[in-house]
């Protein structure tokens, strides 16, 4: 190949590469989710165009498999929180996580969950956990190689006795990664750490106990009410 054949070459794909930078809507679709540079969460994989039976499909065949990595923490909620019940019908995307495919789940004294939307508040005791995951989708062909599922981050909120932390509401934020180890937990080991999460939740700390709610079109009806939020 001659000098001019290789610079054309060159900056072609200088070019094309640019393209792809600045207009993923129009390469992959608008149902795409992509990276929060300001969210320290997102890692920057593409989440993918994941259908619900998919999302469901691949949650069920990692779900034990990220309950026991998360166990290694010795985190008590981390060892129990998916025999607790969950909230949402389907994993769905939270922007708010990383673009990551999430699961809300409560533990007992957390029964109010659902109600939180007329204004309740949960008691201390109560458990908040959300497990999450990613599929990265293959730049092959699913016959030649399979897409990817990323695990993710299991999120933890606690709400404790009056006095425990004034700025986060009494709620304990805990990140458990997906080896066990604990990235942050409020006034604990790696406090600043999670601090973005108090950060964040407090948008909605007056009206809604700090907890954000999953979209409506995922939420698990119970007897007599309906089920809520992260």
């Amino acid at each position: 190949m001659n000098a001019s054949i290789r610079v054309g070459v060159i900056v072609f794909t200088v070019a094309l590469l640019n393209a792809i930078a600045m207009t993923p809507g129009s390469l992959y679709g608008p149902n795409h989710v992509f990276a929060d540079t300001q969210n320290p969460l997102d890692d920057h994989l593409p989440a993918g165009e994941v259908t619900d039976t998919r999302a469901i499909k691949t949650y069920d065949s990692i779900t034990s498999t990220l309950a026991e990595n998360y166990a290694k923490s010795l985190l008590a909620a981390a060892s129990s929180y998916n025999s607790w019940r969950r909230y949402n019908k389907a994993p769905y995307v939270s922007e708010h996580h990383g673009g990551r495919l999430v699961n809300d789940y409560a533990n007992s004294a957390a029964t109010n969950y659902g109600n939180l939307e007329n204004g309740d508040r949960l008691p201390a005791g109560s458990i908040v956990a959300m497990d999450s995951f990613r599929i990265i989708p293959s730049c092959l062909p699913l016959t030649i190689t399979a897409d990817a599922v990323d695990p993710g981050p299991l999120f933890v909120m606690e709400k404790l006795d009056p006095g425990f932390n004034e700025e986060t509401g009494d709620w304990r934020f805990t990140m458990v990664m997906p080896d066990g180890s604990i990235y942050g937990e409020t006034n604990g080991i790696g406090h600043e750490q999670v601090q973005f999460c108090a950060d964040c939740h407090q948008d909605v700390s007056k009206k809604q106990d700090w907890l954000f709610f999953l979209p409506k079109k995922y939420r698990l009806l119970a007897e007599n009410s309906s089920a809520a939020s992260e």
